[in-house]
């Protein structure tokens, strides 16, 4: 459990007299305390001022209040009242200061009265945003945003866009600045998920890429073959997978920036499952010598290549903790597979493991741990023999407070963090919501297993081993 302490954009806005904010000390949000519960917003409609003749700023005036509600909402953080239940309130502050035709009347908006504060309070409203554009022949397209939290008659946010060309890249960049200014933590609304995927049942599987709600699909390989495992590095330019181009598996990178792609490993055998380190100099993958697979690092340019972790049995599907300490990975070296972490100490660029313990105990198969940004918690799948069921399940890497986050909804398997940690995509084989399995697909649930729905995703047959990338700009 932990507090995420905020820091408070914009600055503070007087209280009117007679009406106090109830508090001047940083806002604090118990993430993942039981019981907390979504933030109320309301977002009136963009205000246009003046003429608005572009087909970006009449997209904007038309949707941009209800597209930056949908990115809200879809954050988990976040419930929008509806517009009819605060269009009276919202219309007497429009025009206590609406005096021209200009945008200032928002955008110089100092915060809420007194009684404005007791009205929108009522309301169930605690966060309030509202927006204005207009259009320049010289400037192009302005859109200004601020956001009051009325609880605290505060202004914690305000932004201006100039210059805009794509409307919904502005409305994400304000929807992270805003997740940002109440969590403490990074946004997601330009983060990327990679994927394993088929158009057709009789199509290779090849790697696809996707915006975080699995819209504006990319496909990166091609070819007659499978391609398998990707994994991001942790600044999002660069994706490691497996690929049988080769006939057998071998590790390639690409670079989604200039949309190029390199073989890493060359040797014969096995070699799959990579994980960039957090320094994105190293990678550590699965390579077989004989009948037996270890672990060795290699650099992305394919050079110094070495043994890391070797002992009886598989040992498979290396991670990096996000902050360079630790290594989780699959071993087999005591019957079954099960999850186990070594601590990490580096040379340089290269990694010594110190240490190693083992993690799980219960389960019959424990496969694809998937650390948080924090690196204070391994999400993994695991089989349960008893019900025939795959299980996403999550503990400290110690081990301990082991909590399982799915439960007789099909096969759900290989999670991946958002870049703020408070997201998990997964693929799950449910059929709706029953327990039945169908074809994979790609699931989104927090962290602490609720709200599980699916990510849409079009055009394909089925969509598998996700990977969640940092909060990047573009692809």
């Amino acid at each position: 459990m932990k507090l995420w302490l905020i820091a408070l954009m914009g600055f503070w806005s007087l209280c009117e007299k007679g009406v106090a904010a109830e508090s001047t000390s940083p806002i604090k949000i118990n993430i993942d305390n039981p019981a907390f519960r979504k933030t109320v917003v309301a977002i009136p409609k963009i205000q246009v001022a003046g003429q608005v003749q572009s087909p970006q700023g009449k997209k904007l005036a038309e949707e941009g209040s209800q597209e930056l509600i949908r990115l809200l909402q879809f954050s988990g953080f976040f419930s929008a009242l509806a517009e009819g239940a605060y269009q009276g309130a919202w219309d007497q502050y429009a025009k206590a200061r609406k005096t021209t035709e200009s945008a200032t009347w928002i955008t110089e908006s100092k915060g809420l009265t007194g009684e404005e504060v007791v009205q929108w309070r009522a309301l169930g409203v605690e966060s309030l945003t509202m927006g204005a554009l207009t259009e320049d022949p010289g400037k192009g397209l302005t859109l200004s945003f601020k956001t009051f939290d009325v609880n605290r008659s505060q202004e914690i946010l305000a932004k201006q866009f100039t210059h805009i060309t794509d409307y919904k890249a502005s409305l994400r960049q304000y929807a992270d600045f805003l997740l940002e200014a109440y969590t403490g933590k990074s946004g997601i609304f330009n983060s990327k998920v990679a994927f394993v995927g088929r158009r057709s049942k009789a199509a290779s599987k090849q790697i696809f890429v996707a915006d975080f709600d699995g819209s504006n699909i990319t496909q990166i390989t091609d070819g007659d073959f499978p391609h398998l495992s990707p994994a991001w590095s942790a600044d999002g330019r660069y994706l490691v997978y497996t690929s049988y181009e080769t006939k057998s598996p071998d590790l390639f990178v690409y670079d989604t920036t200039t949309r190029t792609k390199r073989r890493v490993t060359t040797t014969p055998g096995l070699d799959s499952g990579g994980s960039f380190a957090p320094n994105g100099k190293i990678l550590a993958h699965t390579s077989s010598r004989g009948d037996d697979t270890d672990i060795f690092s290699i650099t992305p340019a394919g050079t110094d290549r070495k043994i890391l972790l070797e002992g009886s049995g598989l040992d498979v599907d290396p991670k990096f903790s996000p902050d360079g300490k630790w290594l989780a990975w699959v071993s087999g070296r005591f019957g079954n597979p099960h999850i186990f972490v070594a601590s990490l100490s580096w040379n340089g660029d290269t990694p010594k493991i110190v240490s190693d313990k083992r993690l799980t105990y219960s389960g019959w198969y424990n496969a694809t741990p998937a650390w948080t940004p924090e690196s204070d918690k391994i999400a993994f799948g695991g089989y349960d023999r008893d019900i025939d069921r795959w299980d996403i399940f999550m503990m400290n890497p110690d081990g301990t407070q082991l909590e399982r986050l799915t439960l007789k909804s099909g096969d759900s398997e290989n999670p991946s963090f958002s870049p703020n940690g408070q997201l998990i995509v997964f693929q799950s084989n449910r059929i709706g919501d029953s327990n039945a399995k169908g074809l994979n697909t790609l699931w989104i649930m927090n962290r602490d297993g609720s709200n599980q729905h699916k990510l849409e995703i079009s055009g394909l047959y089925d969509a598998q081993t996700p990977a969640w990338s940092s909060n990047r700009k573009s692809l």
